[in-house]
């Protein structure tokens, strides 16, 4: 199931379901060509709306938090959670694979929480791929580079959903209920849900936001940036609504 949930949002999620859905558009230029062009121009014309960032602000919006994490949540939690975002693999100036800039960012505001907190640290992050697990390449970044600390170690998740489900286990063993989630702000909504339903409280931890300078010029522009955030911010939503249906199937069986 989690190898067809990857194939399947890989083709789904635009710009890649845009381009084939234009290729398929040129296959019928020949017979259908108001069409074809229709469905061309429409495409490439979705391709380009999604590349300026009043459009990815619009599908961040409900995705993001409205507020960092607070003082008040910060003396309430027990712990802190580092969701892994993947991994820069072989990377040469290191010689061996190393924490993604999604997971680095994460990292880094983990560690200062945990200076202002001085709350363990559990990273959860498994290996998709074969590389080094996202957990393992968050340890050694924490402990090397920002002198942090981590306490538990899970690195068998290969996704958020897995990433709660292994990552409550460690803590309700430990006594552990109520934590700070960190990662993308736009991950969040997602993973707080997950989180919770395996019992645990959760306080957010966002940082990563998407922002932009608010210049008329910046954003009547298009970006490449604004593009990929786009496609990001529409991966997360249909990962909601998988989350729910499922969730609604699993509840009707039982």
């Amino acid at each position: 199931m989690f190898y067809l949930k990857k194939i399947l949002s890989a083709w789904i999620i635009p710009p890649i379901s845009l381009i084939v859905v234009a290729l398929i558009g040129t296959l019928l230029i020949r017979r259908r060509p108001v069409l074809a062009k229709n469905i061309i121009i429409g495409c490439l014309g979705l391709t380009l709306f999604l590349s300026f960032y009043p459009v990815t602000d619009l599908l961040m919006w409900k995705l993001q938090p409205s507020h960092v994490l607070t003082q008040k949540e910060l003396e309430k939690a027990q712990a802190i959670v580092v969701l892994g975002g993947g991994t820069y693999v072989n990377a040469p100036e290191y010689g061996s694979d190393t924490v993604s800039r999604f997971t680095l960012e994460r990292v880094r505001y983990a560690v200062e929480l945990q200076r202002l907190s001085h709350l363990p640290i559990l990273v959860t992050g498994g290996s998709v791929y074969g590389e080094v697990s996202d957990a393992r390449a968050m340890q050694a970044t924490i402990i090397h580079d920002f002198a942090g600390r981590v306490e538990w170690i899970e690195d068998h998740s290969r996704d958020t959903a897995e990433n709660a489900l292994y990552s409550a286990s460690l803590l309700h063993v430990a006594g552990i209920n109520r934590v700070i989630l960190v990662s993308q702000a736009w991950h969040l909504k997602r993973a707080q849900q997950l989180f919770e339903q395996e019992g645990l409280t959760v306080y957010l931890g966002p940082t990563g936001f998407v922002t932009y300078p608010h210049s008329f010029l910046y954003m009547i522009l298009p970006h490449s940036e604004a593009l990929m955030m786009s496609c990001v911010a529409l991966h997360e939503w249909l990962g909601i609504v998988v989350d729910r249906v499922f969730k609604g199937v699993k509840t009707h069986g039982e």
